[in-house]
């Protein structure tokens, strides 16, 4: 049910570009004309809204202030695309399956980015929906220095489109020393400032949520705005090769917020 995310953080500008055609060419994949529809919610539906058609072997770009949504600095919604053949109602109290053939080695992706005046930054994702029962851990290793303005980004997706609040709290992993805890919401971009905890260079902040999981980013900004940087990091599991992955992401999961509590 893969969706590609279109959001505008800080006073960035976001793009999607959608790609309708295979990234391989040995996977089965449906190569037809298909409809970009834009699906974000209202906090109680899903609101869907046709975007056009795109032909097979073409791609478009789409940008966030066509939505016409408001958000603010700290918290914008995000508006999922998915490629269609078919069209939605206006309003769905849950999102709709993917109805067309993905290849998957490597992901169908999009590109999906952010412009300020004329830096820009992206990289090639898609998500999914998160189950609302799920945590997350991830070390942030991204935090720049001198004349660059560092943020801690946080995506995420549920099916339901009723928003919820989650926690994020933040960790010196070398000295466990609890740092702060933030409010974030369902599908959303929320966005931590990282600079205000005065990290130093040999710190390793760690990040974890013990009721909502979700795609997190390491988001760079120069002061003269003349530089936009975006990284993100994996998941515990995708760093095992051999065995039960998830069953080894758990483990590393429960050692650590075993570990790191607030005190």
């Amino acid at each position: 049910m893969a969706f590609f995310p279109l959001v505008s953080v800080l006073d960035t500008e976001g793009y999607c570009t959608i790609y309708n055609f295979p990234s391989n060419n040995w996977e089965k994949s449906d190569k037809d004309h298909k409809t970009v529809w834009a699906l974000y919610s209202n906090g109680n539906q899903w609101v869907s809204k046709s975007l056009g058609l795109i032909k097979s072997g073409e791609s478009k770009t789409f940008y966030y202030k066509d939505l016409d949504l408001s958000y603010s600095v700290l918290c914008s919604p995000i508006v999922f695309l998915q490629l269609r053949k078919t069209p939605l109602p206006p309003y769905l109290d849950q999102l709709p399956d993917q109805e067309i053939t993905l290849t998957k080695v490597p992901q169908w992706r999009a590109t999906v980015g952010f412009s300020l005046n004329q830096a820009q930054t992206s990289y090639q994702g898609e998500i999914n929906p998160f189950p609302k029962k799920a945590s997350l851990l991830t070390f942030h290793p991204f935090i720049q220095y001198n004349t660059i303005k560092n943020y801690f980004v946080f995506f995420n997706l549920e099916k339901s489109p009723v928003f919820r609040k989650g926690t994020i709290e933040i960790y010196n992993s070398y000295s466990k020393k609890f740092i702060d805890k933030i409010e974030v919401k369902s599908c959303h971009a929320s966005v931590i400032e990282i600079d205000q905890y005065n990290f130093d260079k040999d710190d390793l902040p760690v990040f974890i949520s013990r009721d909502m999981a979700g795609i997190p980013f390491g988001f760079g900004i120069a002061e003269d705005k003349t530089m936009l940087s975006l990284e993100h990091t994996h998941p515990p599991a995708s760093f095992v090769v051999h065995g039960e992955r998830f069953r080894v992401q758990n483990e590393i999961k429960k050692q650590w917020f075993s570990e790191l509590t607030i005190k």
